[in-house]
């Protein structure tokens, strides 16, 4: 009887997953705020910045709320992050609605018990978007409004499409092409990593289970007027380099690793 009943709820767990994901691929977008209610100000702990990271990986076509493209209301979702109440640590869920304000999507719960504000938010974040990357969702073109009716290929194409020949957005610094996201996803040697945007440079984080709250710092970039370098957690230093894709290269005079930027 116990075994039935497994087999019964597994059934449906699979059902409703297939469901979800279907319902989700059927939209083009998904919008999310620039501040979450229960913050106090915009991007606050960059929890709307990670919010769009963590769609854009997930397989949605990701803005937030003031780039929104010219697109039909309809053809989008509209994200939110809600905080539920707990007597210990943080708990985040994410939800997503349809132009009527039906509600399609939530996610798992997303629990922390950091002390730090910005680390639990960030970290229960992350694991209530653990969830969503299991949907596998691809979500279609986006189609802007107007005589064209056609977006450009970068903006109507999902992250995961587009050709490695789209460049991402940098900045110069004396010389050194910089990312000018907030977060960056990149691989080497089939292990993924996050390069996350500080006031100082970047740091480069591995996304592993072995670490407590799935990062694992690896070290920072540190810019400097016309020099880029790179300190992994140990005090080694190393230049750093990125090039016309985004690829980073770290060269410590013995050896040279590059992270491929991924899209």
């Amino acid at each position: 009887m116990t075994r039935f009943f497994l087999l019964v709820t597994a059934l449906f767990l699979s059902i409703n997953l297939h469901a979800q994901q279907t319902n989700l691929n059927d939209y083009s977008y998904v919008i999310i705020p620039d501040q979450f209610d229960f913050l106090k100000s915009k991007d606050q702990f960059q929890l709307n910045s990670m919010t769009k990271f963590y769609f854009e990986k997930s397989g949605f076509n990701a803005y937030l709320a003031d780039s929104a493209p010219n697109a039909n209301r309809c053809d989008g979702l509209y994200a939110n992050v809600e905080e539920l109440k707990t007597l210990f640590g943080t708990k985040l869920q994410v939800v997503l609605k349809d132009c009527k304000d039906n509600e399609i999507y939530r996610s798992q719960e997303g629990k922390s018990k950091y002390k730090e504000f910005d680390k639990s938010y960030q970290d229960a974040l992350r694991k209530a978007f653990s969830s969503v990357e299991l949907l596998n969702v691809k979500q279609r073109e986006v189609v802007l409004l107007g005589t064209s009716q056609v977006a450009s290929s970068e903006e109507r194409q999902p992250k995961s499409q587009i050709s490695a020949s789209s460049k991402p957005k940098t900045s110069t610094v004396s010389g050194n092409l910089l990312p000018d996201a907030k977060f960056s996803n990149y691989s080497r040697e089939g292990k993924t990593f996050l390069l996350r945007k500080t006031s100082e440079g970047y740091s480069l984080y591995e996304e592993t289970a072995s670490a407590e709250d799935g990062l694992l710092l690896k070290g920072k970039i540190i810019v400097m007027d016309n020099v880029v370098k790179f300190m992994d957690t140990s005090g080694n230093v190393a230049n750093a380099s990125f090039d016309a894709s985004g690829n980073l290269t770290i060269n410590d005079g013995a050896s040279t690793t590059v992270y491929t930027s991924v899209n």
